[in-house]
């Protein structure tokens, strides 16, 4: 599964595109031929004359002609077709991206999960939710303004990315917050994502408006394990226990119950 942010159509979808254009650039070329070589052949029925001299011309004619108009023609309205195509994914793109940190948003984030969690259910296999809360992200904001801290959000936003596998998803709640969905995880696999976290941002010392900037963060972290859950409920109880731990002075991990 793709990490949620803001890429680009993969080369290989772009590959397939260019293929599927060359394919139908030639089936438009040969269907404009053998239409052509039909007309040429009807023509020259209905006129009688099969010599070579008569033949040869009809037959260069009907073979050029029909190429010559097709494959430029065709060629136009296939590009078009390809940018209307790319255009679509761009917009789909945006809108399942948060635009800042270039992971899912909210919205896209909660459909992913859902159908993750309906797979985890049918197979068997427990999904963990990590909720990710920046520790004293607003000062940053207050003191360096707004630009810098967009600037530290797409810093923690990378930071975090690494960590994290393939088929992993990672999503921004809002505000400072970021979620990271986690199939095939128990919660003890969370719980070591979750310090992969800490030690990625502890290590990330941002320079942030002529200022080297701490990163902290709390997180709750809850699993799916031994019970059905919705992502509505995986959620609550990741606040739940995100809440313990900024009361216990933030810079920490709280599991779920």
């Amino acid at each position: 599964m793709v990490i949620g942010g803001g890429h680009k159509p993969s080369s290989r979808s772009m590959i397939r595109d260019e293929k599927d254009m060359t394919r139908t650039l030639i089936r438009v070329a040969l269907i404009s031929l053998v239409a052509s070589w039909l007309i040429t052949g009807a023509v020259l029925l209905l006129v009688g004359d099969f010599t070579p001299e008569a033949l040869v011309v009809p037959a260069v004619a009907s073979t050029v002609a029909p190429l010559a108009l097709a494959i430029p023609l065709s060629r136009r309205n296939l590009r078009l077709v390809l940018e209307l195509n790319r255009s679509h994914q761009a917009i789909e793109r945006l809108s399942r991206t948060d635009d800042l940190t270039q992971t899912y948003n909210r919205r896209y984030f909660t459909e992913v999960a859902e159908r993750e969690l309906a797979l985890a259910g049918r197979h068997g296999y427990p999904v963990s939710l990590l909720l990710i809360d920046l520790d004293g992200f607003k000062q940053i904001n207050d003191r360096l303004g707004h630009q810098s801290g967009d600037k530290a959000l797409k810093a923690c936003a990378e930071a975090i990315r690494h960590t994290i596998r393939n088929e992993d998803v990672m999503g921004r709640f809002g505000g400072d917050e970021f979620l990271i969905l986690a199939p095939h995880s128990d919660l003890a696999s969370a719980a070591l994502l979750a310090q992969r976290v800490h030690e990625a941002l502890d290590a990330a010392r941002l320079v942030v408006g002529g200022q080297v900037v701490a990163i902290m963060a709390s997180i709750g972290v809850v699993a799916s394990q031994d019970k059905a859950l919705e992502v509505d409920q995986l959620l609550r109880e990741a606040d739940k226990a995100l809440y313990r731990a900024k009361k216990m002075g933030g810079h920490r991990t709280e599991l779920a119950a």
